[in-house]
């Protein structure tokens, strides 16, 4: 196994760009992410929306890992996500449920963090929770 340790300040942000990364070199998964349970949390959200095919939890060494499979490019302008985000590690973007938008016509999902856990924003602006926006895929 070849490990890079890289220390970064932004590990959702770091997350998703190797994603969109991965998929724009036509790699059809993305090995050796380090575990956290919000890297989880998003991963699963991604899955349940169709942006990533799987996730697998690996362990090596007492450490874990997430190996990420993502969905064949076919067509490179539909299949490939673009990412916005919103928090950063120095400024936190907390919206309320009435200033939360549709994304890119619903073809996306805004990634949310409310006091009931991560969720898609179109979801809480239904249960009517504001929260942290992280990012938006489209």
């Amino acid at each position: 196994m070849l490990q890079v340790m890289s220390y970064v300040n932004a590990p959702i942000h770091d997350l998703l760009i190797r994603i969109k990364n991965a998929y724009m070199a036509r790699k059809p998964l993305v090995e050796w992410v380090s575990f956290s349970n919000f890297k989880q949390q998003v991963l699963e959200l991604l899955k349940q929306y169709g942006f990533i095919k799987n996730l697998e939890i690996v362990e090596e060494d007492g450490k874990k890992f997430i190996n990420i499979y993502l969905n064949p490019v076919k067509d490179s302008i539909n299949d490939i996500p673009n990412v916005k985000f919103y928090s950063k590690p120095s400024r936190a973007w907390y919206v309320r449920s009435k200033d939360i938008h549709t994304v890119a016509g619903w073809k996306g999902i805004g990634i949310i963090s409310t006091s009931q856990g991560l969720m898609a924003a179109h979801v809480a602006k239904q249960k009517k929770i504001g929260g942290e926006l992280i990012a938006e895929i489209y």
